[in-house]
This record gives C-alpha cells, sequence and structure tokens, in this order.
C-alpha cells in the first residue's frame, strides 16, 4: 500500500483536505445559525416598532379627539358667557341707566367686547 514517501504525502494532504473540508462546513453551519437568530432578531424588533407605532398612532388620534372636543366645549362656554355678559349689560344699561350719556353706553360696549375677545384668547390657547 505505501510504497514510497510519495504516498505517505498523498496520505497526509488527503487528510488535510478532509480536515479542512470539515472544518468548514462546521463553519458554514454556525454561520448560518448566527444569520438565522439574526434574522429573528430584526423581524422582532420589526414587530415590537409597528406595535410601538400603533400605539402612538392610536395615543395620538385620542389626543386630537380630546384636543377637538375641549376647544368645542370651551368655544361654547365662551360664546354663552359672551352672549350673557352682553345682554345682562344691555338690560342694566335699559332698565337701570336711562339717564347715562351715549358715552356710557359706548364704553359698556366696549368693556363687553373686550371681554369677549379676552376669552376667545384663552380659548384659542387652551386650543393649542
Amino acid at each position: 500500500m505505501v510504497e514510497t514517501s510519495k504516498d505517505i504525502l498523498y496520505i497526509v494532504i488527503s487528510f488535510c483536505v478532509l480536515w479542512a473540508t470539515v472544518f468548514l462546513c462546521w463553519m458554514f453551519y454556525y454561520v448560518g445559525k448566527i444569520l438565522k437568530n439574526t434574522n429573528q432578531i430584526i423581524e422582532e424588533f420589526r414587530v415590537r416598532l409597528q406595535a410601538l407605532a400603533d400605539a402612538i398612532g392610536y395615543i395620538q388620534e385620542k389626543v386630537e379627539y380630546m384636543s377637538l372636543a375641549m376647544s368645542s366645549i370651551f368655544k361654547g362656554v365662551s360664546e354663552t358667557v359672551k352672549e350673557t355678559v352682553m345682554r345682562k349689560a344691555k338690560n342694566w344699561m335699559n332698565n337701570k341707566s336711562d339717564n347715562c350719556n351715549r358715552s356710557a353706553k359706548e364704553a359698556v360696549n366696549k368693556a363687553v367686547e373686550k371681554t369677549a375677545e379676552g376669552m376667545n384668547k384663552i380659548t384659542n390657547k387652551l386650543k393649542k
């Protein structure tokens, strides 16, 4: 079987090639497992990121809805208060102050308008 030193060299080279092949197969197997685990981690990250994005979108919708509802409520209250103040001021002017001159009536109307404007500003700030 082994006749010369060349035959021994060929046997050693064949064992080296065999072990190199086994090592490469083992290495490719573990590289494949690492890539598979990396893919699973990335997929899990995507799922969690999507869940987070959905939760943020849900919260944003609720906040927008509440903001719209609150602005409508504050606007309604503002308008009601404005109308009540104007009605009371006009009633007072008509019933109690028939002797007041025109400039006093204008001053009361301006004060009512300024109060309404102030309430509108407050309402706008609350909307933001």
